[in-house]
């Protein structure tokens, strides 16, 4: 089902509880939010020269913005300071450029691996990503109930979490007892794959919509419009899944509904990050305009002004329903793209649920689009 309701989004918009542990122990780790001083990128390494790419991520943490800190440690000296911290987004930032007035840690040291008992014996492999036999595989490296040490996690181009060992061996969070179902707290990230800058927090740590920072709303009609294209085009070739009740304001997110349509064969929204159609949109419209346009289809279909299909121009939203133009049964929405061409999110379930698909590709739509600027 693609229509959200208001009243599922009061009881799924909560953040995903994570439970860091400390070495094999169920310590909850202390975090401290520090102010961002300035813009601050995001490294997975404490080095202030790495490039943007696999180990940064540019314009992370927007100014003034605060950022959840899980421990310390030292390291170049970088703003005045040799201290650097790890956000609770696995990422280093430099200490110097935040509220923390201290010149020593107020925090605990960052631990350089966690351990964690394995559930069943895993083979090491030699990629994120990799099947259990891929060459380079090491055959049932981790025994179950052996404790597996982790210096860092990674996400897989599939959206799952994936952890990397002292001896430098790939292995799936899944089946190992971290304590919880995302990233864990106090563990650097590996690299930057599925990391999107300025969320707050990242989008993948979220069940339901996800929560971000504004973009800019400055410019005239067509600069807005074309920046709302831009920001939904980003999403497409990343392998997001369609997700029902996934997405929003901060970019993916994991869905909420367990099974679709209550049918265990289609698998678990729950364990899907990606988007639904209406936390596309939504999310488009927010980083790409700074405007908030409602969490569910039948809100947006209330935004803006309605304009008949027929005069239908880039940047409109389309929708789709049991009845022409009824806000209260909107089932699909999409963007227009022009030359009748529209970006969505969509069944079936796999690393294409983010395209461009033809405007007739789910029949006829409402008679009706909603212009959101002009």
């Amino acid at each position: 089902m693609l229509n959200l309701r208001r009243t599922a989004l009061t009881a799924v918009a909560a953040l995903a509880v994570l439970t860091p542990l400390v070495s094999a122990g169920t310590a909850q780790a202390e975090v401290r939010a520090f102010t961002a001083t300035t813009v601050l990128d995001g490294r997975t390494v404490k080095d202030p020269n790495v490039p943007v790419g696999q180990k940064r991520v540019a314009d992370m943490y927007v100014k003034g913005q605060k950022v959840n800190i899980v421990c310390q440690d030292t390291g170049p000296e970088y703003g005045g300071k040799k201290i650097w911290d790890l956000t609770t987004e696995g990422l280093w930032i430099p200490d110097g450029y935040t509220s923390n007035t201290s010149d020593t840690m107020v925090l605990p040291k960052c631990a350089t691996s966690k351990s964690f008992p394995a559930k069943v014996d895993l083979n090491g492999r030699k990629n994120k990503g990799d099947a259990a036999t891929a060459p380079g595989s090491v055959v049932d490296k981790y025994k179950a109930g052996q404790q597996v040490p982790v210096k860092c996690q990674a996400q897989a181009e599939s959206g799952t979490i994936w952890d990397l060992t002292t001896d430098n061996l790939w292995v799936p969070d899944n089946y190992v007892k971290t304590g919880t179902e995302g990233h864990v707290q106090g563990l650097p990230r590996c690299d930057t794959d599925g990391i999107e800058p300025g969320e707050e927090p990242p989008g993948n740590v979220v069940h339901g919509r996800s929560n971000g920072p504004a973009g800019p709303a400055t410019g005239t009609n067509a600069e807005k419009v074309q920046r709302v294209i831009d920001t939904a085009k980003s999403q497409l070739g990343k392998g997001h899944l369609y997700s029902w009740g996934a997405g929003g304001k901060g970019g993916a997110s994991y869905g909420v509904h367990h099974y679709p349509d209550n049918d265990p064969s289609q698998g678990d929204d729950y364990n899907r990050l990606g988007f639904d159609c209406s936390g596309l949109t939504l999310y488009a419209f927010w980083k790409g305009a700074g405007l908030d346009i409602g969490a569910w289809t039948g809100a947006q279909n209330t935004k803006g002004r309605a304009v008949a299909i027929s005069d239908r121009k880039p940047g409109d939203l389309v929708f789709w329903g049991r009845a022409d133009n009824d806000s209260d049964v909107t089932t699909h929405v999409a963007l227009y793209l022009g030359d009748n061409k529209i970006l969505e999110a969509s069944p079936p379930r796999n690393g294409q649920s983010i395209r461009i698909s033809d405007l007739n590709s789910h029949g006829t739509p409402y008679s009706k689009v909603r212009r959101i600027f002009g």
